[in-house]
């Protein structure tokens, strides 16, 4: 069964979707581009009104954004700038729009940023692949599936979109993203698919059987840089429960 992942940006939508069917609640600010960070104070605040029991995530923007004019190291250290929030949300996502135009190796770079995560806490890595990577001068999806699977404490992996005008579907054909859901799935790892998913193209973006879907924009009012609606999202939770009780009863009819 695919479960739904939604993005938020402040505590007002956190109030909102508290009592909504939701596996993941992740947190950015849309304004600020695709994976858009939201500050600490505005993170710290959400993590206290979300339920202790409701899996949290983050965004904490783009890899260069934090990179020294050297490339070579991070500024300001991500360890000391989220403090006592990595005890408190579960996953971290960094995007890396542009990494392949830097003269410095993204994935020493990405590493950097990684280890800077405190071994005991209780926040993971996620490693983020734009499907739309030639446009956003980003790795490859097979790149980032190999880079996935060689950091121990990774264990999940995100498909999105840097463009948020064109769906993950517009930026890789299904049999495409099947075979890379595939790849990362015998690879151990959980997948995430987002990238401006809707209801219109949700049957679709179910076929390679991610293991979330993630969505902002299809449960906002009218476009991602809107608020959320709980009746959207009450909505979505309902169609996404129906295509995956209609696939489950068409795999066990064929059997």
């Amino acid at each position: 069964m695919t479960q739904l992942l939604v993005s938020i940006r402040d505590t007002a939508e956190a109030k909102l979707i508290n009592d909504c069917e939701i596996a993941i609640v992740d947190v950015k600010e849309p304004n600020r581009g695709s994976l858009g960070a939201a500050t600490p104070e505005t993170l710290e605040a959400i993590s206290r009104i979300i339920s202790p029991h409701q899996t949290l995530s983050f965004a904490a923007g783009e890899l260069l954004e934090w990179l020294s004019p050297h490339g070579q190291a991070l500024k300001p250290s991500p360890r000391h700038y989220y403090g006592n929030l990595w005890n408190r949300f579960n996953f971290i996502k960094l995007g890396l729009a542009g990494a392949t135009r830097s003269k410095h190796d993204w994935r020493t770079q990405l590493q950097l940023f990684f280890d800077e995560i405190p071994r005991d806490c209780k926040t993971k890595p996620v490693v983020v692949s734009y499907l739309d990577f030639e446009a956003s001068q980003s790795p490859t999806p097979n790149e980032l599936i190999e880079f996935a699977s060689s950091v121990d404490a990774c264990s999940t992996i995100l498909f999105d979109t840097f463009d948020k005008s064109k769906n993950s579907l517009a930026s890789q054909s299904q049999p495409e993203l099947t075979s890379l859901i595939a790849e990362a799935k015998s690879q151990s790892l959980t997948t995430v698919l987002a990238g401006s998913i809707t209801l219109d193209c949700l049957d679709d973006a179910l076929t390679p059987q991610p293991d979330f879907i993630g969505v902002r924009g299809a449960v906002c009012d009218s476009q991602r840089t809107n608020s959320i609606t709980s009746e959207r999202v009450n909505e979505f939770v309902h169609v996404l429960q129906q295509a995956n009780w209609n696939r489950a009863s068409k795999k066990q009819n064929s059997s």
